[in-house]
């Protein structure tokens, strides 16, 4: 089945490394799936986009649909999303940059994450200034698309930061 079909349905979508996401689909392209992120049961925490590259499966997470009705009747799966463009990293991650701004990256060990403002995008990688769990600024830092297994943004954790963060100096950035 075309992943495509799959779209305003809850999918659950298992990496290489037998983790998993599960979610609402938005939208899919050859380089990425763009979901609304369910981290538990009937609870929608921002989005996620995971790079194909380390999808094996999407298949539908509710054999009766039962967690999308429940969805449905809480409105999470006809709400409007961020529209981006996902057929590209180079365009996706400037789509990110001009309507987002602040994201959490998780490159292929699952085990850590980097939050930060997207700084600049290139070719084959971008720059995103850093922030910590205590909402001061860090370094800037660079990441590889290749290496970027998913892009969360727009939820509670990230946007809870965001409301104590400091402007960033010019000289900083």
């Amino acid at each position: 089945m075309n992943a495509k079909e799959f779209i305003n349905r809850v999918v659950l979508i298992t990496l290489k490394n037998k983790a998993s996401f599960e979610g609402i689909l938005i939208d899919v392209s050859d380089e990425w799936c763009y979901l609304k992120y369910i981290p538990v049961d009937y609870v929608v925490d921002g989005y996620v986009l995971i790079s194909q590259r380390y999808i094996v499966t999407i298949e539908t997470a509710d054999d009766d649909g039962f967690k999308e009705n429940i969805l449905r009747l809480k409105r999470m799966i006809s709400k409007k999303s961020t529209v981006l463009n996902i057929d590209h990293h180079v365009e996706l991650l400037s789509d990110l940059q001009d309507k987002i701004g602040i994201i959490k990256i998780e490159l292929k060990d699952h085990n850590k994450a980097y939050i930060g403002e997207i700084n600049l995008v290139r070719e084959h990688s971008f720059k995103v200034h850093l922030f910590s769990p205590n909402a001061t600024w860090l370094q800037v830092e660079s990441f590889l698309f290749k290496e970027v297994r998913a892009i969360y943004f727009d939820e509670d954790y990230i946007n809870s930061l965001r409301l104590i963060l400091p402007p960033v100096m010019a000289d900083s950035k």
